[in-house]
């Protein structure tokens, strides 16, 4: 006779069962998709530094710095929403896809433009980009990477994150390999274009995949489960996910376009490459945090386990690469360069303390979300984003590069101790001896 595991079975196998739950499945996944795109990525970065001046490096990350900023208006800001919702939409999924997609592009489109308008004012590292050709290239760019970028969101909402790092992988690969190819006929704007023309390869093929496989599977699979959100209901959360969300995505984006527009081009490419190895640390947490979402609207009633699961495997992960990062920091960036080790040690050292303290935020952030209290995340997002820019134009001017990752980790120092309260609350619920004393 087959066996039949229960709900409260599942709820209490051991720990080491957890890897194979949809939590850490999913989790595993975007970390995977984050580890691939931080080596290639850093290989990028490393051939720019080796076939390109470092002039071009910085106006190259600077216009890439301005593209994600730009496309995360609508693209970064909605993910919190896929990853809630999806998993509850039913044969609504597909439209609700497609319309996100749709407002998407072009809401960034005209930001775009209007960027392009104004391009004098955010300094010499954006002067390659003039032109009419050129500022067509770069709103057309945006708009591609806003699909890009949200595209992580639905097959994450979808429970396939599987191939959020197949398509990741085929993108690094092949603007890297295009680095290289146009080194010599581009030398200024390769480093933009090389990013920008390989997005397509992510874009189309797992476009295809979602609309075509994907979905009509999750309607299948969510059929008697599915509860769509309401016009209110969905209102409601986006008014907080998203208002919380342009704060994130200031700190995350608009951070490095301001420093591009204070310092030299060289200077910001030292700044733009520490920065990236600091941010992808960061993404582990925020990985972790997007699958939780995902889990406790499948599954409310196991928030506060998987919460716990999370928060103890995360501190498995990255404290190891935190503390290997911050002892060998010279020795990592020296790869680039003397110039990215005599500049940026400082900031790279105070990146990976930040990095350990996102996890508390990110995760905590991921419950509220799961129980749609978005006002509160935007109220702890918006006074992160005003303490992180506050102190950065306080720091950058006095102390360099240094003083941006100090500003970062004073600022995330606050936002974290309410974050740690607030989810010791969430991780008590997780204790099974307290459950049998609210039942009994």
């Amino acid at each position: 006779m087959a066996e039949v595991t229960t709900a409260q079975d599942r709820r209490t196998q051991p720990r080491g069962r957890h890897r194979g739950t949809p939590l850490f499945r999913n989790a595993y996944a975007l970390m995977l998709n984050t580890g691939i795109s931080a080596v290639l990525g850093l290989g990028f970065w490393l051939i720019a530094a080796r076939y390109y001046t470092d002039d071009a490096v910085g106006q190259g990350s600077a216009a890439i710095a301005a593209m994600k900023f730009l496309a995360g208006i609508t693209a970064l800001t909605l993910t919190g929403a896929m990853a809630r919702f999806i998993p509850v939409a039913g044969a609504a999924t597909g439209r609700f896809v497609l319309r996100a997609y749709t407002l998407s592009t072009c809401v960034v489109g005209v930001a775009a433009l209007v960027f392009m308008e104004t391009l004098d004012f955010w300094g010499p590292s954006y002067r390659f980009l003039h032109g009419p050709f050129k500022g067509l290239g770069f709103i057309a760019a945006v708009m591609a990477w806003s699909v890009l970028t949200l595209q992580d969101g639905v097959l994450t909402g979808l429970r396939s994150a599987f191939w959020v790092p197949v398509g990741n992988t085929a993108f690094s690969a092949v603007k890297l390999l295009l680095l290289v190819a146009i080194a010599a006929s581009l030398p200024t704007s390769g480093v933009f274009v090389s990013w920008v023309a390989a997005i397509a390869v992510s874009v189309l093929p797992l476009g295809w995949l979602v609309f075509r496989r994907l979905v009509p599977r999750h309607v299948e699979l969510t059929v008697r489960t599915a509860h769509p959100p309401s016009y209110r209901e969905l209102g409601r959360f986006l008014a907080g996910d998203y208002t919380g969300s342009l704060f994130a995505l200031a700190v995350a984006y608009l951070v490095p376009v301001i420093v591009a527009a204070r310092i030299s081009s060289a200077d910001n490419a030292y700044f733009y490459i520490t920065a990236t190895i600091g941010g992808t640390v960061e993404l582990l947490a925020i990985n972790m945090g997007a699958s939780l979402t995902v889990e406790g609207a499948h599954d409310p009633e196991r928030l506060g386990r998987n919460a716990r699961a999370a928060l103890f495997r995360m501190v498995k992960i990255v404290v190891p690469i935190c503390a290997f990062i911050f002892v060998f920091a010279p020795h990592v960036l020296h790869v680039f360069g003397e110039g990215y080790a005599a500049h940026a040690t400082g900031l790279l050292r105070w990146l990976v303390v930040g990095a350990l303290l996102r996890v508390v935020i990110e995760l905590y952030f991921a419950v509220l979300r799961a129980r749609n209290r978005t006002a509160g995340l935007a109220l702890l997002q918006g006074g992160l984003c005003a303490l992180v820019l506050g102190s950065t134009l306080a720091l950058l001017g006095p102390l360099g590069l240094t003083g941006v990752g100090i500003a970062e980790v004073a600022s995330l120092s606050v936002i974290a101790a309410i974050a740690a309260v607030k989810l010791f609350g969430v991780l008590r619920t997780a204790d099974p001896q307290r459950v049998s004393q609210r039942t009994s």
